[in-house]
C-alpha cells in the first residue's frame, strides 16, 4: 500500500499527471508486482466509470483499509485528492518508521537474550550439572518476564492513535471538511474500539450538542488536558488540531528517547539476574561439596 502511494503521489501530485495517466502507467511496469497488478485492476475500474475509493475497494492485489478509502472517498467529494494522496502517504511512511524502530529495538534484546541461553546451556552439558527440566523452568520465565518488558517498549516506540486522529482532524479541516465529519474519520483513525476512537467519538457527539472543543474532548488523560491548554494560548482555532498534535508529538518523543537509552540496561539486567539464578542453582552445590573437600 505504501508503495503503491508513493508512485500515485510521484506521478499525481509532483509531477501533476491524471489520475488515470498515473495508474496507467503504473500498471505498465517493466517489472510487474502487486503494485503493477493492483494498478491494472483499478484502471480497469476507472474505464468503466468507476469512483477511484470504489476501485481502490475492489481491488484485490492490494488491500486497502477503511481509513485509508475513506480519505479517498471524501476528497473526491471535496475536489482537492492531490492532498489526500500527500496526506496518506505521510501516514503510511510514519507507520513505517514505527515498524522500523521497533524492529531495531528487538534486535539488541533478541540477541543479549539467545546468548544467554546458550552460554548457560553450553556451560551446564560441559560440567554435566544441569538439569535441563529446571532450566526450561528458567527460560520460560525468562521470555515471559521480557515479553512483558518488550510489550512496555511496544507501547512507548509504537504508532501514536491519538497524535494521528488529531493530525487527521487538522488535515481534514484544513480542507474545508466540517467538523463533525472530521471528527468520525479520526474514530476510524483510531479504531472504534480503541479506547481513543470512542474518546473522538464522544467528542463529535457533543460537538453536535453544541458544546465548546475542549469540554467535548474533556477527559482524564493529563497529557491531552495540557495540550488544549498550551495549544489554546495562541493561534487561531482552524489550527488547534494541528497545535494539538504537535504537542502531543513533541511529549511522546520525548518518552520514544528515555525508552531507547533504557532498553539496553534494562534487558542486561534481566539477563544477568537470570544468569545469576542459573549460576546458583547448578553450581552451588558443586562449590558447596568441593568445599567440603
Amino acid at each position: 500500500m505504501k508503495e503503491f502511494t508513493r508512485a500515485l503521489y510521484e506521478l499525481f501530485v509532483k509531477q501533476g499527471l491524471g489520475l488515470s495517466q498515473c495508474i496507467l502507467i503504473m500498471s505498465r511496469k517493466p517489472k510487474q508486482d502487486g503494485v503493477s497488478r493492483a494498478a491494472q485492476t483499478i484502471y480497469s475500474a476507472l474505464e468503466k466509470g468507476s469512483l477511484f475509493s470504489n476501485a481502490l475497494k475492489a481491488c484485490g492485489d492490494i488491500q486497502f483499509d477503511e481509513v485509508y478509502i475513506s480519505f479517498i472517498r471524501l476528497a473526491e467529494k471535496n475536489g482537492n485528492l492531490k492532498a489526500a494522496v500527500s496526506y496518506l502517504l505521510k501516514k503510511l511512511e510514519r507507520e513505517a518508521d514505527v515498524r522500523k524502530r521497533l524492529f531495531g529495538a528487538s534486535v539488541y534484546p533478541a540477541f543479549v537474550i539467545v546468548l544467554a541461553m546458550c552460554a548457560c546451556v553450553f556451560t551446564g552439558v560441559y560440567t554435566k550439572t544441569a538439569d535441563f527440566n529446571l532450566l526450561a523452568e528458567y527460560f520460560a520465565a525468562l521470555v515471559v518476564v521480557c515479553g512483558a518488558a518488550f510489550f512496555a517498549i511496544v507501547k512507548f516506540l509504537g504508532n501514536d492513535k491519538l497524535y494521528e486522529a488529531f493530525v487527521a482532524v487538522d488535515f481534514l479541516l484544513q480542507n474545508g471538511i466540517e467538523l463533525s465529519e472530521a471528527v468520525g474519520c479520526a474514530v476510524q483513525v483510531a479504531g472504534p474500539s480503541d479506547r481513543v476512537g470512542k474518546l473522538f467519538e464522544t467528542a463529535g457527539l457533543r460537538l453536535s450538542y453544541g458544546m465548546d472543543l475542549q469540554t467535548a474532548f474533556c477527559c482524564k488523560k493529563r497529557i491531552l488536558q495540557e495540550a488544549f491548554y498550551y495549544a489554546d494560548t495562541g493561534g487561531s482555532q482552524k489550527d488547534l488540531f494541528g497545535r494539538i498534535a504537535s504537542y502531543l508529538e513533541s511529549e511522546k518523543e520525548k518518552g520514544r528517547t528515555l525508552c531507547l537509552t533504557l532498553i539496553e540496561p534494562l534487558f542486561i539486567a534481566i539477563t544477568g539476574i537470570f544468569i545469576l539464578m542459573v549460576l546458583m542453582t547448578f553450581f552451588m552445590p558443586l562449590i558447596n561439596d568441593l568445599s567440603l573437600i
